[in-house]
């Protein structure tokens, strides 16, 4: 009898033999795709929408429809992609997915799978003590800098305000991520009770400000909860000052938490560690290696000082897992997130890492620090533009000189017309500003110098 839902092996060789040709070819063509197409047709629109039938359709036909809903977006996986920070998608982390989804094992819990749990402990160990937070730490695979986030957040204020939300406090940088802001108001804490810390002339959080916010709220009965300190904004990429902040926050009990979600793995690196130093002084830090270890969307971090902070918020009872039980060597990930069903995160991490080295990814940081600083000094050699920042890290921020928001709009416009870079804007201080995010593992110098030609011609 045939199983329509069990191929048989020569189906689902033929079958991954198609999808591996076709991602070949979709790598192969990415340094001259188009850096953005993100205008599906109506009809494409409508044949997308149509559900499901109830008989069997074709295997290459579906996968016709699906690369040309793919190819209608922007690039962010090729050369081109300036525009944010991007998720790189190394090839060897897809067949990553692909043999974990195969599997399909249960990592939530250690008992079903240990040698799995042990695999992607192992990444996280590697992480924790890349920041040297010390043998009570912990580590966690998430979906991406949010989740992590908000994590961090529900365990800082079960330590300083369990049954005493209202009047918990979190401290935030005008330029932190809003991801941030989000994950406090999903945390129970008030938008009116998310403190916003004044930045510098160079964008970072100002501690002096920190001080009097916290200093106020102790005197009006409340509770600072948590602080948080970004390495590398979202906006110019600034670092705060790290150690600053994390005095403070030893001053006056406070969690310190760093989201490094952008710039933390700059770590790997020896300019990065001595432009992070002091975040190994914090209570926990957003990673997101789907940015700075290049891998697909969807990988985030968290890192913790303290697994019993983590459990202490997380961990809950079910009598239909009795069988499961627990383990002292190991953790039982479901009681450390909010998170029982998972996906098997841990390959898609482990091995690009084993299979190429760390030194292969520290290469590529310094390659992307190095561009960034020429593509800056570049831009700030030409008087018709302003360029008042030094990137901290690979975000580079300018403007054309005396024109108005809209002028450097339209001008942003031209520039990813072109169809060989895509640039994005921010709005900081008030004004339009063009940003260039250098990070992807397929920019090299070739591409950069052409995007500054494009945004000198387009002028």
């Amino acid at each position: 009898m045939s199983h329509p839902l069990e191929p048989s092996s020569d189906e689902m060789r033929a079958q991954g033999a198609e999808v591996i040709e076709r991602a070949v070819a979709a790598i192969e063509g990415l340094p001259q795709a188009p850096s953005r197409e993100n205008n599906p047709s109506k009809e494409l629109l409508e044949r997308l929408a149509q559900p499901p039938g109830d008989t069997p359709g074709d295997f290459s036909g579906l996968l016709d429809l699906a690369t040309e809903a793919a190819e209608k977006s922007f690039l962010t996986s090729g050369p081109s992609y300036l525009a944010y920070i991007p998720g790189g998608g190394l090839y060897a982390s897809a067949l990553a997915d692909l043999m974990a989804n195969v599997w399909n094992r249960y990592t939530g819990k250690v008992t079903p799978a240990p040698a799995l749990v042990a695999l992607e402990e192992s990444v996280l160990r590697w992480m924790c003590d890349l920041f040297r937070l010390g043998p009570e730490s912990q580590g966690l695979l998430t979906t991406g800098g949010s989740i992590s986030s908000l994590i961090a957040i529900v365990a800082a204020r079960t330590r300083h305000a369990e049954g005493n939300v209202d009047r918990a406090r979190v401290y935030v940088g005008e330029h932190g991520h809003g991801c941030m802001v989000k994950a406090a108001r999903t945390a129970g804490i008030r938008r009116d009770h998310i403190r916003m810390v004044d930045s510098d002339d160079g964008l970072r959080m100002r501690p002096e400000h920190l001080r009097r916010l916290v200093e106020a709220d102790l005197e009006g009965g409340l509770i600072p909860a948590c602080i948080c300190a970004s390495a590398g904004t979202t906006d110019s990429g600034a670092v705060d000052p790290l150690h600053e902040i994390a005095a403070l926050a030893d001053e006056f009990g406070v969690w310190y938490h760093v989201d490094g979600a952008y710039g933390g793995l700059f770590q790997l690196t020896d300019r990065g560690r001595g432009l992070l130093d002091g975040i190994e002084r914090a209570d926990s830090i957003t990673l997101d290696p789907h940015k700075t270890l290049f891998l697909p969307f969807g990988t985030g971090a968290l890192v913790v000082r303290s697994r019993d902070a983590l459990r202490r918020a997380f961990s809950q009872d079910a009598d239909y897992l009795q069988d499961l039980g627990q383990q002292d060597v190991l953790p039982d990930f479901d009681l450390l997130s909010p998170e029982l069903s998972r996906d098997f995160r841990g390959l898609r991490v482990w091995l690009p890492l084993h299979l190429h080295g760390v030194q292969a990814f520290r290469d590529q940081l310094n390659e992307k620090l190095d561009l960034a600083n020429e593509a800056w000094r570049a831009l700030l050699s030409d008087p018709r533009l302003e360029v008042p920042w030094r990137p901290d890290l690979t975000v580079v921020v300018f403007r054309k000189r005396g024109g108005s928001d809209a002028e450097q709009l339209e001008w942003l416009e031209r520039i990813n017309s072109s169809g060989r870079v895509l640039l994005s804007s921010t709005r900081i201080q008030g004004q339009v500003w063009l940003r260039i995010a250098i990070l992807s593992f397929r920019t090299h110098r070739d591409r950069v110098e052409e995007a500054l030609e494009i945004i000198r011609g387009a002028l």
